[in-house]
């Protein structure tokens, strides 16, 4: 949705030359950025710009960083990503710590802000709400603005590309005004998460009209049908089935696999070379953190929640090192039944646990069920595969299970390749898991599946209106009042206008759940507002109010049916002062982009402005 005050608008809309476009791979877990120049996207669009991330304290290097903030006492930015932990891992060991602010993958928050949960009357409820002010905890419960950390979390990726493009002396060529954003979302997300996600890009000091939102599953397709064969990781073996599944007129799934999030999403390109999406697109909290989750309940099994806590508070440093080791292992450990899984457990996890439980790590491992898939030697934990795949276990049942619903599906009945992109994709485990799931399906996996979904953003950047449709997750409308027929309409709903029977609360629809909206294409709907009563005459100064719903079901009759919540409100504002008495305002509802944009016009033909708030 638009920000606040402001309508987003189409790429091929925007006033300012696009000389180049810079993606901020917001994530999960871990977050980059991509870009590439004007030029260089018309002679060869795969020259995309990416950055290397590195450890200090492990020496890694990585295509992302983690998305972790750290603020100082008084809340200012201190650092993000590797540095954040590095350098509250050394303030913890120091006793340092207190005081400062630190966050680490908090974006998930977004993904469950309007879920809906059972009160005890059986109806459904809304028990989460994104909100502009609300809060969030960070590692030890200190609270702060959520959108502020959300900002100081692209704040600082963008700050990084700038500072990039002005080592390399490119600044003083384009500026600032030329460089145009994409921040790629989920494509499950809410309006709502979409409208936080811009209003946090502003905070960060991206003018709105150099923003466009770029669904993750959208972006990665449309990098992985640019790529080479050899840019495959079955290139070389299954040539013809990557020519084939992006060829025009097919039909491919793209699974992308992140951190926190799997999105679903089945393509088709059309015969000019675009793409249109023809299926609802689905998914869930499914990603790479359930297998964290997993490991450290097996963690608090070998060592005892209270060992793994001081280990955190005390070695932290030591803590963070073994939890990069495992994913490492997470992301690179072959799938063979017969090789083992080692970590390398540092001295101070032994000394920790002799002192804490009296025991040594190779005596506690005796007395723990799985003492035979799991062993210590020297300084290193020796895993069975079997056992290391069993962290898998709950992520990718949940990812098949879903899988097999949308391949159900008759769209996907003649699908060309299922391509697998993101952070997760990476897992040889997971892989494989899919592969045997599902063996009369192709699955195509592009080397650096991470990369995909950002630099997918760059070229939707460049050309947004590659995009050709898209398939409504809800069904939207407003609540309206309509004459009261008592042959249909529920006496509970009852109300009178002017002394009028009239029937309130009634669902008037704006597009409809599963419906295919071709983009930059919309609906009108016609509403009429009375100030004539004394109280409402007060009101002619204010903006008209529309209340809009969102619904699971194709044709709801009133806004409180089961399955409808409220979204949010659209703002129609007098800007001549006063309304007349009574007024008749078109209201316009278009698909632009990933978000939905209103306008309005008086009878009189005047233009009115319009704005969304969903938070």
């Amino acid at each position: 949705m638009a920000s606040k005050g402001r309508n987003p608008k189409k790429g091929g809309d925007q006033k300012r030359e696009k000389l180049l476009i810079a993606a901020i791979d917001f994530g999960s877990t871990y977050s980059g950025y991509a870009f590439s120049f004007k030029d260089d996207f018309q002679i060869n669009p795969l020259k995309i710009y990416t950055n290397n991330w590195s450890a200090e304290q492990s020496g890694g290097i990585s295509y992302k960083a983690p998305t972790t903030v750290l603020l100082k006492p008084d809340q200012t930015f201190h650092s993000f990503g590797y540095d954040a932990e590095d350098k509250y891992a050394t303030l913890t060991e120091a006793d340092e710590h207190e005081g400062w602010y630190y966050f680490s993958r908090f974006k998930m928050k977004l993904m469950n802000a309007l879920d809906i949960s059972r009160d005890q009357s059986g109806s459904d409820r809304l028990f989460t709400e994104l909100k502009r002010d609300m809060e969030i905890d960070d590692i030890d419960g200190k609270k702060m603005s959520f959108m502020t950390i959300i900002a100081h979390a692209i704040r600082y990726l963008k700050e990084h590309l700038l500072k990039q493009l002005k080592e390399k002396n490119v600044l003083d060529a384009i500026t600032v005004d030329g460089i145009f954003w994409v921040i790629t979302v989920p494509a499950i997300w809410t309006d709502s998460a979409k409208q936080f996600t811009r209003e946090a890009a502003t905070e960060a000091g991206i003018h709105d009209d150099q923003l466009m939102l770029a669904y993750e599953p959208e972006a990665a397709a449309l990098y992985c049908r640019l790529l080479p064969i050899d840019k495959f990781e079955s290139g070389g073996e299954h040539k013809e089935l990557v020519l084939q599944t992006f060829e025009r007129g097919k039909t491919f799934m793209v699974l992308d696999l992140g951190g926190g999030t799997v999105d679903i999403a089945v393509q088709q390109t059309t015969q000019d070379g675009k793409m249109k999406t023809i299926h609802r697109v689905c998914g869930g909290p499914w990603g790479g953190t359930k297998v964290d989750e997993s490991f450290l309940g097996f963690l608090n099994d070998l060592f005892g929640p209270k060992v793994v806590y001081t280990l955190k508070e005390e070695c932290r440093s030591e803590y963070l090192e073994f939890l990069r080791g495992f994913e490492m292992k997470k992301r690179t450990i072959e799938n063979e039944s017969n090789r083992k899984v080692t970590l390398k457990i540092p001295a101070a996890f032994t000394d920790i646990v002799l002192e804490k439980t009296g025991t040594a790590i190779q005596d506690q491992i005796q007395t723990l069920r799985y003492n035979t898939a799991v062993s210590f030697a020297g300084d290193k934990l020796i895993i069975e595969h079997a056992f290391f795949e069993s962290f898998f276990k709950k992520s990718v049942a949940d990812i098949i299970s879903h899988l097999q619903n949308v391949l159900n599906d008759e769209c996907c009945h003649s699908l060309a390749g299922i391509v697998i992109v993101g952070g997760f994709a990476e897992s040889a485990i997971v892989n494989s898991a899919m592969k045997n799931a599902f063996p009369d399906q192709r699955f195509i996996i592009p080397m650096e599946a991470g990369l995909a979904v950002c630099k997918g953003a760059v070229l939707f950047g460049h050309d947004p209106d590659v995009i050709f449709s898209r398939i409504c997750r809800y069904t939207y409308g407003e609540s309206i009042c309509k004459p009261f027929d008592e042959a249909i309409h529920s006496l509970s709903k009852f109300t009178t206008i002017e002394g009028l029977p009239y029937c309130k609360q009634i669902f008037r629809k704006f597009f409809t759940e599963g419906q295919v909206v071709m983009l930059d294409t919309g609906i009108e709907m016609e509403s009429e507002w009375s100030f004539v009563d004394e109280w409402r005459k007060q009101e002619r100064f204010k903006p008209i109010t529309l209340h809009v719903y969102i619904s699971d079901k194709k044709c709801p009759m009133y806004v409180d049916d089961e399955g409808c919540r409220m979204l949010g409100v659209v703002k129609v504002n007098c800007d001549n002062g006063n309304w007349p008495e009574r007024v008749y305002v078109t209201t316009r509802m278009e698909i632009a982009g990933t978000e939905i944009k209103v306008t309005a016009t008086m009878h009189t033909g005047e233009k009115v402005s319009a704005t969304f708030n969903f938070l």
